[in-house]
């Protein structure tokens, strides 16, 4: 049976634990991580089948809402077994307050039993732990940029912290896409405490002194995540990105044997990271509105 919980009522030991024993399980869902992104998140969890769904909601004018949460890439029903009739029940169990979805979900979930979904793509590389042939599957640019960017890799380095990372991020990803500072905000607090915790560590390139390019690597469960990276002019100039991914899978992988990109449906994007020899996989975007007929038809 399926128990909608609000946040003071879900015991997160148990939570943890139940989603521990999900075959699909994400870094994403852990209880600290979604009190951080989403204060006050509540859920619906079904003990019997060991299968959870965190909801992220916020409220405006009165009506609750899902969304996802800045930076959580993949949410959605955990299960040790996922299959569509069980997301289904869990996606028809959310409760009617919840007016408006906005939400992505795992990949496990192949499809949405309501409203309507929209194709998302992302990217990962199995780590080989073989550099030559790690290498080897790289595109022939992605090779010639890494020869150009050769003489500068012993400026890279993992002595960065959340806020020097935050700080890069803000002034170049953020301000390109207007990222709203209580998100920035909320990203440096989760950068900070999964370094804090062992599960996160930052790699990033200087040129003299100056932070110029990095990437927040999340490692859990043998997958490692590219959170979040950032680049600045003279960091494109020395080609930095491709030295850190190329640094990262081929040196620094701390025992992981998965690389999660976490794509983008952006060519650009997408054309940097499948010259790593990524391959695509997709995941849904799930949107669902029953917001009364005013501001239905604004949505």
């Amino acid at each position: 049976m399926i128990a909608h919980r609000h946040h003071p009522d879900i015991d997160k030991a148990q939570w943890d634990r139940l989603l521990d024993g999900c075959a699909n399980r994400l870094w994403y869902a852990r209880s600290w991580v979604l009190d951080i992104a989403s204060p006050g998140w509540n859920a619906l969890i079904d003990e019997d089948h060991g299968a959870l769904m965190p909801l992220t909601w916020r409220s405006r004018w009165g009506i609750h809402y899902l969304h996802q949460p800045f930076g959580l890439q993949q949410l959605g029903v955990f299960a040790p077994m996922p299959e569509d009739k069980l997301h289904a029940t869990f996606l028809h169990a959310v409760p009617a307050r919840y007016r408006y979805w906005d939400i992505y979900l795992n990949e496990a979930m192949t499809s949405a039993a309501v409203g309507r979904t929209m194709a998302c793509t992302e990217q990962v590389v199995d780590i080989l732990g073989d550099p030559e042939a790690q290498r080897a599957a790289y595109s022939q640019g992605h090779r010639r940029n890494l020869r150009k960017a050769a003489p500068h890799a012993d400026r890279i380095t993992w002595d960065i912290s959340a806020a020097e990372f935050a700080a890069l991020f803000a002034s170049t990803t953020g301000a390109r896409y207007q990222v709203p500072k209580r998100d920035l905000t909320m990203m440096e607090a989760l950068i900070t405490a999964a370094v804090q915790r062992g599960e996160a560590r930052i790699l990033g390139l200087r040129d003299g002194g100056q932070l110029v390019a990095a990437a927040c690597m999340v490692e859990a469960d043998g997958r490692a995540i590219f959170l979040k990276s950032a680049v600045n002019a003279r960091g494109q100039e020395l080609h930095a990105m491709f030295l850190l991914v190329d640094h990262y899978l081929t040196q620094a992988h701390a025992g992981c044997t998965l690389f999660d990109l976490a794509g983008s449906n952006t060519p650009s994007v997408a054309r940097f990271n499948t010259g790593f020899g990524a391959r695509s996989s997709v995941y849904l975007r799930l949107l669902r509105n029953a917001l009364p007929a005013p501001f239905r038809w604004l949505k």
